[in-house]
C-alpha cells in the first residue's frame, strides 16, 4: 500500500528552499529601498542647486558684482538647508570667462548621506 503525505525530510527541505528564496527577496527589497533613498537625495540636491543659483540671474548686475556678493546675500552666505534630516551645504566656485568681465558661478551641493 503506498504512503500518503510528506515525510519530515521533505518538509525540512522545502522549508530550507523557501527560506533561501525569502532571504533573497528581502535583500532585493532592501537594496531597492537604498537606491530610491539615494536617488531622492540626489534630486533634492539638484533642486537646491537651482534654488541657490536662480536668484543670481534676477538680482545681480554684472558690472557691480564681485566675489563678495555671495557672502553677504541670503541664501548665499553659507546657510545650510536641512531637508528630511539631511543637511545640504552649498559650495560656490566663481571663475572669469576668457579673461572678460563675465563670470561663471558653479554651485556644488554637499551632503552626508546615511545608509539605512
Amino acid at each position: 500500500m503506498p504512503k500518503k503525505g510528506l515525510s519530515l525530510i521533505e518538509i525540512i527541505v522545502s522549508l530550507v528552499i523557501m527560506s533561501i528564496t525569502m532571504v533573497g527577496l528581502v535583500n532585493i527589497f532592501i537594496s531597492a529601498r537604498r537606491h530610491i533613498l539615494h536617488a531622492r537625495t540626489r534630486m533634492t540636491g539638484g533642486e537646491l542647486g537651482k534654488y541657490f543659483l536662480d536668484p543670481l540671474q534676477m538680482e545681480v548686475r554684472q558690472d557691480t558684482w564681485d566675489n563678495n556678493s555671495l557672502s553677504v546675500r541670503p541664501p548665499y552666505n553659507g546657510t545650510n538647508q536641512t531637508i528630511e534630516r539631511i543637511n545640504y551645504r552649498p559650495i560656490y566656485n566663481i571663475t572669469s570667462v576668457n579673461n572678460t568681465t563675465l563670470r561663471r558661478v558653479v554651485v556644488d551641493i554637499v551632503w552626508n548621506e546615511t545608509i539605512p
